[in-house]
């Protein structure tokens, strides 16, 4: 074909989708469930080009690699953040923090561990950025393991591989069961684990043996800290039969331990050693609820990812409150942080809606602070979203009001918030860590990938430990 004829083929091409595009409808043709869009070329041609966020002080941000193995201390300076990433307080007042750094302080003397407990939506799925902050802390206060871990999860997880028998099932806040449960017996990891069905106790067949184990491993992919453990610890109860647990380490002879049936929560503990793997055999006609197993050290810090997908921080109100604090008390709770938001926006359509779903969250802050009194609350804000707007990539709508009113109704309920909208560069952001390079955030324009959940984590922890610093220093100068 002669270039000219080439052309005009060419230009009739761009003609013709040019009037397809005009006559496209604002908003697509719908065609069924599916829903035809075509870029207006007016629009194309008129559209300004969107200024790309830059995030260059974010990316040169420096995070701790997997081998890291040293105890700061306070004293240390921390590093530095982009001007724009700190937490707000009530009234301006980090004082608030005063409990959290006594215990830490505190951590490696005592005769367990000070718990900080970590609860988001799928952000936090698998140890995504928990697993950065718990090595934050247990490098400055000491302390290791992997804190609370349930027999199932939705995915696998960065720092420990499980292996589980066929038996068990999972029952979380997040999902309607069938049949439905008599109870909301949760626990702190907004789920548990049963190796028999939850059936009647007429139903329950006294002469059929029934056990149910699971094989925990450690991963050289995880933080050497994390590793570190001396200490198992199961949460479970509930049980209408008598059970025997059993704990063997690297296949060696088991440990085990009897218990009658009750209906109250019951730990079991077991001291460790160094394992390589740790194996528990449940052992019973009726399965206990199994609430989590945790392995941590004998003191120091020790922090729990507890993600629930689709998760909103409303969850709350649908679990018993009477277990929640007789496990976080057996926990000894000192630190809790909140992670949430971003299963919410894309279901807000107002500024009211956006203050309504703040007022709910508020309502379980205020319920969490009657639970652990000594612990405050630190809560994270939603990150940058992104949705399509044609052929570009913009900030959905509803995010910078979503992220308003939770700050709003998180400081006036005591809470302190840390804007990582604002931290991870305001509108738009999220373009720019897609196409970082390595990649900062997953191709949806929602979820951070293990580099960005790194870099977020580091923006929280240092703008933290810097409030925490300095709270020190005035600490001491009062002593002084």
């Amino acid at each position: 074909m002669k270039p000219s004829r080439t052309l005009l083929f060419l230009l009739a091409v761009i003609g013709v989708l040019a009037l397809i595009g005009r006559a496209m409808p604002e908003g697509g043709l719908r065609l069924g469930t599916l829903t035809l869009e075509f870029p207006d070329p007016r629009g194309m041609l008129l559209m300004a080009k969107e200024k790309k966020v830059d995030i260059s002080d974010i990316i040169a941000l420096e995070v701790d690699s997997l081998n890291a193995d040293r105890v700061d201390t306070l004293a240390v300076d921390t590093p530095r953040v982009p001007v724009n990433v700190a937490l707000a307080y009530p009234n301006d007042d980090p004082g608030m923090l005063r409990p959290a750094l006594a215990a830490l302080n505190n951590a490696s003397k005592g005769t367990r561990p000070v718990r900080v407990l970590h609860y988001g939506d799928s952000q936090l799925e698998g140890d995504r950025v928990t697993s950065y902050l718990r090595n934050k802390f247990q490098l400055r206060w000491g302390g290791g393991g992997t804190g609370l871990v349930p027999i199932l999860d939705v995915g696998p997880s960065f720092s420990v591989d499980r292996e589980p028998s066929e038996n068990w099932r999972r029952y979380s806040v997040m999902e309607r069961q069938k049949p439905a449960l008599t109870h909301e017996r949760f626990g702190a990891l907004w789920s548990f684990c049963r190796y028999t069905p939850a059936v009647a106790d007429s139903l329950i067949v006294d002469s059929v043996a029934q056990e149910g184990s699971i094989l925990f491993r450690k991963v050289k992919r995880a933080y050497g800290r994390s590793q570190q453990y001396s200490r198992c610890r199961v949460f479970f109860g509930h049980n209408r039969r008598p059970i025997t647990l059993e704990l063997s380490v690297d296949g060696g002879v088991p440990e085990s331990k009897e218990y009658e049936a009750g209906n109250t929560l019951r730990i079991a503990d077991f001291t460790l050693g160094s394992p390589s793997s740790v194996q528990l055999t449940f052992k019973g006609a009726d399965s206990p609820e199994v609430y989590g197993v945790s392995f941590e050290s004998a003191n120091g810090v020790v922090v729990d990812n507890i993600a629930a997908r689709g998760a909103g921080g409303t969850e709350l109100r649908k679990i018993d409150k009477g277990l929640l604090r007789t496990m976080y008390d057996a926990l000894d709770v000192k630190l809790l942080i909140l992670q949430y938001g971003g299963n919410a926006i894309p279901h807000i359509e107002s500024a009211a809606e956006a203050d309504e779903y703040g007022s709910w969250v508020a309502s379980q802050i205020i319920t969490l602070k009657k639970l652990c009194p000594d612990a405050p609350v630190l809560f994270i804000g939603p990150s940058d979203m992104s949705i399509k707007d044609g052929t570009t990539w913009v900030t959905r709508p509803w995010v910078e009001e979503t992220n308003a009113a939770l700050k709003k109704h998180a400081l006036a309920n005591g809470a302190a918030y840390f804007d990582l909208y604002t931290a991870m560069g305001g509108r738009n952001s999220m373009v720019s860590w897609v196409e970082a390079d390595p990649p900062l955030a997953a191709p949806d324009y929602t979820h951070f990938s293990p580099q960005g959940a790194s870099k977020m984590a580091e923006l929280f922890c240092t703008a933290l430990f810097n409030d925490l610093q300095a709270l020190a220093k005035t600490e001491a100068k009062h002593v002084e």
